[in-house]
């Protein structure tokens, strides 16, 4: 008998486990402060450059070891920091995105939110929060706005980055000195899966040959977001 209710127990309080709700990421604590304080640090002893091209989202940016190669000749600063929600990167802006006042922002952050459960509309409106909130102190800053990675280990997903990344395009639609790049063609094939070879062992993050077909659609985007912004930023 006691066998028969540990079980029942243990079943019964795993189903619980299983049927919490999902708590909005607006709800939750601001994860990653050690990532911050080490991003902090490091401009501390190396102070980087003013008005340069600032990579600002999660993990596709934070492993992109060689985009300061890629990107040349623009100076970059990659604050991309592992697993990031766009509550964090927005909760953060003051500290790794305000200070470096960007010419050109490139910005790629909301599929982990969508992962976690928050609904589509949620990751958009704290992007909506975050481009006012960067042209209010630095109105000239051109963003490019990169799809998020319709990767084959979040297949389940695609329907919800799907529009997800339609409603990215709204925003740059709706905005001036915007641009939208998608990366899924350069990283996947037609039907969706990833190509061989330019993905990770998890089906998740792209490996050298991914950045290096992200880099070819990203750079010419960039190039005309650091062009249209010469005028404003000349003599800064």
């Amino acid at each position: 008998m006691k066998l028969l209710l540990a079980c029942l127990f243990a079943v019964t309080g795993f189903a619980a486990d299983v049927a919490k709700p999902h708590v909005p990421l607006a709800q939750q604590p601001l994860r990653m402060a050690k990532d911050i304080a080490a991003f902090e640090a490091a401009d501390k002893a190396n102070p980087p450059p003013q008005h340069a091209l600032l990579f600002s989202g999660a993990s596709t940016l934070r492993l992109w070891k060689n985009v300061a190669e890629e990107m040349k000749p623009y100076p970059v600063i990659n604050r991309g920091f592992g697993g990031s929600y766009t509550t964090e990167v927005l909760g953060y802006m003051d500290r790794i995105t305000l200070p470096y006042h960007p010419r050109v922002v490139v910005f790629q952050c909301g599929g982990n939110d969508i992962n976690a459960g928050d609904p589509v509309e949620a990751p958009i409106a704290r992007i909506r929060e975050y481009l006012a909130r960067l042209r209010k102190e630095n109105p000239d800053c051109a963003v490019v706005f990169v799809a998020t990675t319709r990767a084959p280990s979040r297949k389940a997903k695609w329907e919800q980055l799907d529009e997800y990344n339609r409603q990215l395009q709204q925003i740059v639609k709706e905005g001036k000195g915007l641009w939208y790049v998608d990366i899924n063609p350069a990283l996947n094939l037609p039907n969706g899966e990833g190509k061989p070879g330019h993905y990770l062992k998890d089906n998740l993050h792209p490996d050298v040959a991914g950045y290096k077909a992200i880099a070819a659609v990203l750079k010419p985007a960039v190039d005309a977001a650091w062009q249209a912004t010469e005028a404003a930023f000349k003599g800064k």
